[in-house]
């Protein structure tokens, strides 16, 4: 069966769940979620990284839509390297800062100074002493000799509990390689 019609069975096995969705903004978001699947968004290396990011918050936002209020604060964070707590990189707060502009437009309330790299560190203020995130969104990665595996978790900060996870692929193009990078660091143990 070749792909055009693979995409197209996808989409007519899912359009009976699509039809129970009530508010037509879950209806809408996971339409998007689906064709950013069926389209090979997360496989195909022409689609850039910033279109990866948005596939993914579209995931994140049908998850979270009843579940976070739009005036709760959510805290973006680096992903770290799976094989490597503690220890991050460019790609591991570029996929966060993506995710986050994206829930930001979908009215979510998003902080994103915890991310924020380079030229981009002044754009995101910090919150005011005393003002604590509701809900923190982290994950790790995991690079391999083809792909990096992302994995993605919102948490509730008063529970503890997952209100939204999202695991996908990215191909290890030229630009997810070079993102992927950690700098050297050296640690001084004493005895």
């Amino acid at each position: 069966m070749s792909g055009k019609y693979a995409r197209y069975l996808v989409i007519l096995m899912v359009l009976p769940i699509l039809t129970a969705c009530g508010e037509i903004i879950t209806f809408k978001t996971v339409t998007a979620g689906l064709s950013a699947v069926s389209y090979g968004v997360f496989s195909r290396p022409d689609v850039n990284l910033k279109e990866k990011n948005y596939a993914a918050a579209d995931f994140i936002a049908g998850q979270i839509q009843n579940r976070v209020r739009r005036d709760q604060i959510i805290l973006a964070t680096p992903l770290e390297e799976t094989d490597h707590a503690g220890i991050s990189s460019p790609l591991g707060a570029f996929i966060p800062e993506g995710i986050g502009l994206r829930l930001g437009e979908l009215g979510y309330h998003v902080q994103l100074h915890e991310v924020a790299m380079g030229s981009n560190a002044g754009l995101y203020p910090s919150p005011p002493e005393g003002v604590k995130a509701d809900f923190i969104l982290k994950g790790t990665y995991l690079p391999n000799s083809k792909d990096v595996d992302v994995f993605l978790r919102m948490i509730d900060v008063r529970s503890g509990t997952v209100v939204a996870s999202f695991d996908y692929s990215l191909l290890l193009s030229r630009e997810v390689r070079e993102l992927s990078q950690t700098q050297t660091k050296i640690f001084r143990v004493s005895k």
